[in-house]
C-alpha cells in the first residue's frame, strides 16, 4: 500500500511538472520545477524499490538525478555563482597576416 502510495506521488508529481512547464506557468529554470521534480522522482524511486522495479528506481534515481543537477544550476546562477567563460585563442574574426612572401599565384 505504502509503494504504491509513494508511487503514484512520484507520478503525479512529475507529471504535474511537466503540465505546469508546458501550460506556461512555470519556467524551466525555476527552483520550484527542479524541486518538484527531484521529490516527485526520489518518491517514485523509494516506491519501485519496494516492489523490485529496478529498472524504474534507476530511471528514476537518474531523474531526480538531473533535477538536482538543473536546481543546483539554476540557484548557483541566480546568485551569481557562475562559471568563467572559456578564453578564446584567437579572438579577432580574420586569421593573422603573416609576413611570409607569397612563392607562387594561381593563374
Amino acid at each position: 500500500m505504502i509503494a504504491a502510495a509513494l508511487g503514484w506521488v512520484g507520478t503525479v508529481g512529475t507529471f504535474g511538472a511537466y503540465l505546469l512547464l508546458t501550460r506556461g506557468l512555470w519556467h524551466a529554470t525555476s527552483l520550484r520545477y527542479a524541486a518538484l521534480n527531484g521529490v516527485a522522482g526520489l518518491l517514485g524511486a523509494v516506491g519501485s524499490s519496494l516492489y523490485g522495479a529496478w529498472p524504474s528506481v534507476i530511471s528514476n534515481l537518474l531523474w531526480s538525478g538531473l533535477a538536482a543537477h538543473s536546481f543546483v544550476s539554476t540557484y548557483r546562477e541566480r546568485r551569481g555563482h557562475r562559471r568563467p567563460a572559456p578564453t578564446e585563442v584567437n579572438p579577432a574574426p580574420e586569421p593573422p597576416i603573416s609576413d611570409v612572401p607569397v612563392l607562387a599565384r594561381a593563374a
